[in-house]
């Protein structure tokens, strides 16, 4: 286990860049795959106005899933995260602009992302994350 907080910056930053890479280029069981590494069997999903949306890694998962079988993802683009540590939690959160399609139409949207991480096992695992759009 990691005391170095740039090690563990790194990794917590390595988490996120994992989770928005399985949602963008892989599909099925690889996507599946890459983000149960990144999620606690714990943790809860937020979304606008922090309204409750599920608890559990598979419902986080599932998420993802749904969003990428609806809607082709033109472009995604985040900020560099900020990231807080203390101990054996952390917080990570980025700006993101998205262009997709859906049912035949295009949007453009803008928001920002919240995540909350805890040191398990010498792994950082999300355990709690909230979706916000603008």
């Amino acid at each position: 286990m990691s005391t170095d907080p740039v090690l563990d910056e790194a990794a917590i930053r390595q988490q996120l860049t994992r989770i928005n890479h399985a949602w963008q280029h892989l599909r099925g069981e690889a996507m599946t795959a890459a983000l149960n590494e990144c999620f606690a069997e714990d943790a809860t999903m937020r979304g606008p106005n922090f309204a409750f949306i599920s608890k559990g890694r598979q419902f986080a998962v599932q998420s993802y899933q749904d969003f990428v079988a609806q809607a082709e993802i033109k472009a995604f683009t985040t900020e560099v995260p900020s990231v807080d540590i203390s101990g054996d939690t952390a917080t990570a959160c980025y700006a993101w602009q998205m262009i997709y399609s859906l049912a035949g139409q295009e949007y453009t949207e803008q928001g920002h992302d919240l995540f909350v991480f805890s040191r398990r096992d010498a792994q950082w695992l999300v355990i709690w994350r909230a979706l916000l759009s603008s």
